[in-house]
């Protein structure tokens, strides 16, 4: 079986409020979509996968960034960029149309800004790909969830039915690319497994993990280095 894997790395990062996009700066002197990359791969190899493809799109300006980045890890025939989209989804059915992709039985999509991936968690997705069309890592909510509305209380909602969606995703790749096909233009869908709900597929589910938290606002540049300086650690 082989695996294919897509970072979209050509979004701005607006809210977090750098002229660099946030994957493109660096926690711990290296750049937080290298360790994403290496991540990744790492969760591949540790669970005995080698056959393996990388489609990154980017902007033009970052594709030498990006190349640097790949090829300390894969073999230059096994990673490319496209540029990117008007929008996520365009920028990831530019990627999936890649040879590279549409030859793999499994694509893998991971944000960019998403760092670091547990290695459990990696291997309960490949583990659960084998058998589910799209299976994707949640957390539980602890706090109060409340439905607001012009600042009012509307009602409490039961948190036990609502979880926290991450990544990386998993997708079976024909379907993901027919479910892409499917969606609606005018529809806005925050994460990739949405594209497989609207299409009527199941999303499976298994456990994700706090480590795994987005860069999206300057606080989560300082967890991101304090998960990398306890990473570092439990390594040495």
């Amino acid at each position: 079986m082989k695996f294919s894997c897509i970072i979209p790395a050509a979004g701005k990062g607006n809210r977090f409020g750098s002229m660099i996009p946030k994957q493109f700066l660096c926690v711990q002197d290296v750049m937080i979509i290298e360790h994403a990359i290496h991540s990744i791969l790492m969760g591949f190899r540790t669970a005995g996968i080698e056959t393996l493809s990388m489609i990154i799109p980017c902007a033009d300006e970052y594709q030498d960034s990006i190349y640097d980045c790949c090829i300390k890890y894969l073999p230059e025939h096994a990673f490319a960029m496209v540029p990117g989209g008007e929008t996520r989804q365009d920028s990831i059915l530019k990627a999936i149309q890649h040879p590279l992709t549409l030859d793999s039985d499994i694509v893998c999509i991971h944000d960019a800004a998403r760092p670091f991936i547990p290695q459990v968690v990696m291997q309960h997705l490949i583990s659960a790909s084998q058998d589910h069309d799209c299976i994707i890592p949640v957390l539980d909510i602890h706090d109060t969830l409340k439905e607001v509305d012009y600042n009012s209380v509307i009602t409490t909602l039961d948190r036990t039915r609502y979880k926290l969606a991450q990544t990386p995703q998993f997708f079976k790749t024909k379907k993901y690319l027919h479910a892409l096909e499917l969606r609606d233009n005018q529809s806005m869908y925050t994460d990739d497994s949405s594209i497989m709900e609207h299409a009527g597929f199941t999303v499976y589910t298994v456990q994700g993990s706090d480590i795994m938290r987005k860069v999206t606002h300057p606080y989560d540049l300082e967890l991101a280095e304090y998960h990398a300086r306890l990473i570092k650690d439990n390594h040495e």
